[in-house]
């Protein structure tokens, strides 16, 4: 009997553990309409290396809860990807973002210290983004 209860106590523990720790894996999704801030100035190409930039937004509408600035660091991959002249200062864009890279790989981001200003308790990668005309 007693040994029964010791395995039945550490299968709850296991079961415990491994549902905390799929809710904290989860990724969450969001959805920002923002207008650029700063000029941006983009990092070099994606190539041999994967690389990222962080572009400041002011929100205009969003569904982020609890985010109290009115301005917004996102992370986008490879933004040569957009073509010349797609990231113009005081342009509107919808941003789909998530609070995960999606990849498995590291991304080098050249200007991170922007990012770092922010009281973000994680980083945002865009998913997609569409300039507003």
């Amino acid at each position: 009997m007693k040994n029964t209860l010791v395995h039945l106590s550490i299968i709850f523990l296991l079961i415990t553990s491994l549902s905390f720790s799929t809710r904290e894996n989860k990724v969450r999704k969001y959805e920002i309409t923002g207008k650029i801030i700063n000029e941006v100035i983009l990092s070099p190409g994606c190539g041999y290396l994967a690389q990222a930039t962080v572009i400041e937004f002011e929100i205009i509408n969003s569904n982020l809860k609890n985010y109290p600035d009115k301005n917004i660091p996102i992370i986008i991959q490879c933004p040569e990807f957009y073509g010349d002249c797609f990231f113009e200062k005081n342009k509107t864009y919808t941003l789909h973002v998530m609070d995960k890279s999606g990849t498995d790989f590291g991304w080098t981001i050249t200007n991170l210290s922007v990012q770092k200003k922010y009281n973000l308790e994680k980083k945002l990668w865009t998913i997609s983004i569409k300039k507003e005309e």
